[in-house]
């Protein structure tokens, strides 16, 4: 596995820990006002080889994120596929600045929850199983 598409599957990894409880959810998510902390923006990871685009998603209760940057040594064939792709959809607020939902990435199912620390911090908690990581982001 690339040195990127790790940091890629955390990222999806995690937005989907409690995907079934969310669909009993309908929460819109609110336009953000005058100094409110949003995840909407753009993000790097702390280690800086890629940078990704969260926006609300078209149904306009959900975010999304789309991967828009490659540092050089991360620009692997695997990798380039995924690049200007939308790779999380439907991550739903659960709390005060925490969304947790789902992702079909290459065919698996991801889960875990995005929190943002303040307004320039992001950390995505992700498992698989009994597998679990943590990836931080910067906004950009």
């Amino acid at each position: 596995m690339t040195k990127l598409l790790k940091p890629i599957i955390t990222f999806a990894l995690a937005f989907s820990l409690a995907f079934p409880f969310l669909l009993a959810f309908s929460w819109a998510i609110p336009a953000a006002q005058a100094g409110e902390n949003t995840p909407i923006g753009n993000w790097q990871t702390t280690s800086g080889e890629s940078r990704y685009e969260i926006t609300t998603c078209k149904s306009g209760k959900a975010i999304c994120a789309k991967l828009v940057w490659l540092r050089s040594d991360a620009r692997s064939t695997t990798n380039l596929k995924h690049l200007n792709k939308v790779i999380l959809t439907g991550a739903r607020p659960v709390q005060a600045n925490k969304w947790r939902g789902s992702l079909n990435y290459a065919g698996e199912i991801l889960s875990g929850s995005l929190t943002l620390i303040n307004n320039n911090r992001l950390r995505l908690n992700g498992c698989k199983f009994i597998f679990c990581k943590t990836i931080n982001f910067k906004r950009i």
